[in-house]
């Protein structure tokens, strides 16, 4: 791969690929919070409720204040998260794949982000941080940085083999498995099967990727070895990919919980919830059935008489 199509990587493709995952990610997360307000499921326990998991439960509750534990709503989405609870609870099957393949992800976001620190240490300090140096912080941020980016490459090659050796052979997921399913194994395969190979044979300590992430910083984009760059591409590629994908449910995850799943607002006489409602009833029906009239509002809809004698021709 020659030096100049490398440094097209490294550098301007690079920069394209974060401004567009950042604004791309931004936008769809703006769409989703001011879509309309999603048929509520009110699923108990409601994490936010505590051990008591229903308000409703108790006698006379609408004479009662409103109780929200934050505590429990964050002890909750840390299971979920860090822990894939309900997989695990679930289809245990499917977690012993999928979780290796987030706990991946989740070391590599932390060795991106101890890349970067120590590449602003390296810019500031001018102290270089490998596994030579003699100050003792600086060497563990170099062990500790192998750790994640070797074993983060590791969990999330194996899970990703595993779901897609899943999606091949398990015939009850045949049925959810469509091409889009598989063209995002695949992609995830590659980039962290070129991402060890990188690690295993052009930089072991990491010491050209802490590089690579100073001459970002510095707006001085570097020439990369063959596998680095082709790795830096996948994963340009990935970034500019992600918020068009169903990956992006690591961010609308967030609003099925919480405005979905656990949404118990109660509807008070006068509040935004009962305006907005109110004008969720006048949007117009864009289909038909033998039960519903195009053209008409949800309140129009509701407050119909079935049993009324239609008007000649209608």
């Amino acid at each position: 791969m020659g030096d100049t199509l490398s440094w097209l990587i490294a550098g301007p493709f690079m920069y394209l690929a974060v401004i567009v995952f950042v604004a791309a990610t931004l936008k769809k997360v703006i769409t989703i919070a001011s879509m309309p307000r999603h048929l509520r499921w009110d699923l108990y326990p409601i994490a936010h409720e505590g051990p008591a998991g229903s308000a409703f439960q108790k006698v006379e509750f609408w004479k009662q204040p409103r109780h929200i534990s934050l505590a429990h709503e964050l002890a909750e989405m840390a299971e979920e998260i860090l822990l894939l609870k309900r997989t695990f609870l679930y289809n245990r099957k499917m977690w012993n794949f999928s979780y290796p393949m987030h706990a991946g992800f989740y070391l590599i976001i932390g060795w991106i982000g101890l890349v970067k620190f120590g590449a602003i240490m390296e810019l500031i300090g001018g102290l270089k941080i490998s596994g030579a140096s003699t100050v003792f912080w600086a060497q563990a941020l170099n062990v500790v940085t192998v750790i994640a980016g070797a074993v983060g490459l590791v969990l999330g090659l194996y899970g990703c083999l595993g779901l897609l050796w899943m999606r091949y052979t398990d015939e009850d997921l045949k049925d959810y498995s469509s091409p889009i399913t598989f063209l995002n194994l695949y992609l995830l395969i590659a980039l962290f099967g070129i991402g060890l190979a990188a690690w295993l044979i052009e930089d072991p300590s990491f010491v050209l990727a802490r590089g690579y992430a100073v001459s970002l910083y510095t707006f001085k984009p570097i020439t990369l070895p063959p596998m680095m760059t082709l790795e830096v591409l996948l994963f340009g590629i990935f970034l500019i990919y992600l918020p068009f994908s169903r990956m992006l449910h690591f961010a609308a995850k967030y609003f099925f919980y919480h405005n979905i799943m656990w949404d118990d607002e109660p509807l008070v006489a006068g509040g935004s919830l009962e305006k907005m409602i109110g004008g969720y009833l006048h949007y117009k029906a864009q289909w038909a059935a033998p039960h519903l009239k195009s053209g008409d509002s949800w309140l129009e809809q509701a407050t119909a008489n079935p049993a009324k004698p239609k008007e000649d021709g209608k």
